[in-house]
């Protein structure tokens, strides 16, 4: 068949687009045209400067953030998954997200981890630490939880909680456990537990802990109540001045506190200085760490860092995670340290596309 003007215009398109990338996939109906998000300063502090990247497909864009901390980008026609990094500036830790494109429907608010944070309260007032998150929660061996204990939702893999206590159960109540201990208590006792109690609440500069009667705090058959230590002693326990656990339920939220103690280590502060400090910061919700010097630092395998009641170090990085804590209870759905750690972990920002 001879050749016709259509057929040669035909191939000629063909050999000039033979090399020409696929067409993307088009837009399911409904799919967000747009990601809106709002980037929150855990402590306070100024977002100025804050430029947020938007990764999608082969394409990168950027904007600054508002005086609100917001940001908004229109999405191309690709369906493809979305890469949010975080260009926080020195005052805050970056933070890098990976959505789907459903994920956009809805607003994405990242809590900023600030790099350094100033003590607000209690006996280091005013003074400024430097907040390595990664160190927060490195253990003090490899099968070990760090300073700060992660909880993974169930069903919501992709975020990362903090355990603690409710803001509002504080002061938690705290009464010496009569009924599985046959040791009695004594005035000496209570009065050497509640010394370095009180110690601890001032270091802190806030009401952590409030004496409770044993009736008044005892498990309950209905269950609860949800804002009791029980402390008791066993005599069983030797070459272990302590052990303090913090019991949570099926979130984030702790509601029991347990301090098992050895009686006549209690009763030698000498030779176990801050053995009460100690054990009730793991009731808190933190562990061991090797990172600073530390009243809940590993014996073990970190002794030279023991100190004798919470450190500079302790109170920044335990106020730091209740406000993260905070934010996060406000809007379940809302990024914080997974964000800042996933940004430790691929640390090189998108380059954006010539324009």
């Amino acid at each position: 068949m001879p050749a016709t003007p259509w057929s040669i215009l035909a191939a000629a398109l063909a050999t000039l687009f033979a090399g020409a990338a696929p067409r993307a996939a088009p837009v399911p109906a409904g799919a967000p045209r747009v990601l809106e998000g709002r980037v929150i300063p855990a402590g306070g502090g100024d977002v100025r400067g804050v430029r947020v990247i938007l990764q999608a497909g082969g394409r990168a864009d950027s904007a600054a953030v508002d005086s609100a901390g917001r940001f908004s980008f229109a999405l191309g026609d690709a369906d493809d998954s979305l890469g949010v990094w975080v260009d926080a500036a020195a005052a805050f830790h970056p933070a890098r997200l990976r959505l789907a494109r459903k994920d956009a429907a809805k607003e994405q608010e990242v809590v900023l981890v600030p790099t350094r944070w100033t003590i607000r309260q209690g006996r280091y007032a005013g003074r400024e630490v430097r907040i390595r998150l990664s160190a927060s929660f490195t253990g003090a061996c490899a099968t070990c939880t760090g300073f700060f204990r992660r909880y993974t939702p169930r069903g919501d893999p992709a975020h990362l909680r903090l355990r603690g206590w409710p803001a509002e159960r504080f002061p938690l109540r705290v009464a010496f456990d009569r009924e599985w201990s046959d040791v009695r208590v004594t005035e000496g006792d209570s009065t050497a537990f509640w010394s370095q109690a009180d110690e601890l609440e001032a270091t802190f500069g806030a009401d952590v802990f409030r004496p409770a009667s044993y009736l008044d705090a005892a498990p309950r058959e209905e269950g609860g109540p949800s804002d009791v230590i029980l402390v008791w002693f066993d005599p069983e326990m030797h070459g272990v001045g302590g052990i303090g656990t913090a019991v949570s339920g099926d979130d984030d939220d702790i509601e029991y506190g347990d301090v098992r103690l050895n009686r006549a280590a209690l009763r030698d502060p000498f030779s176990n200085p801050g053995l009460v400090a100690h054990e009730l910061m793991h009731t808190l919700g933190f562990g061991h760490t090797c990172a600073w010097r530390s009243v809940l630092a590993d014996v073990r395998r970190c002794p030279g860092l023991r100190a004798p009641t919470a450190t500079e170090e302790d109170v920044a990085y335990a106020q730091l995670a209740g406000e993260i804590r905070a934010l996060q209870r406000l809007h379940a759905r809302r990024w914080a340290v997974e964000a800042a750690l996933a940004a430790m972990e691929a640390p090189r920002v998108p380059a954006l596309a010539a324009r």
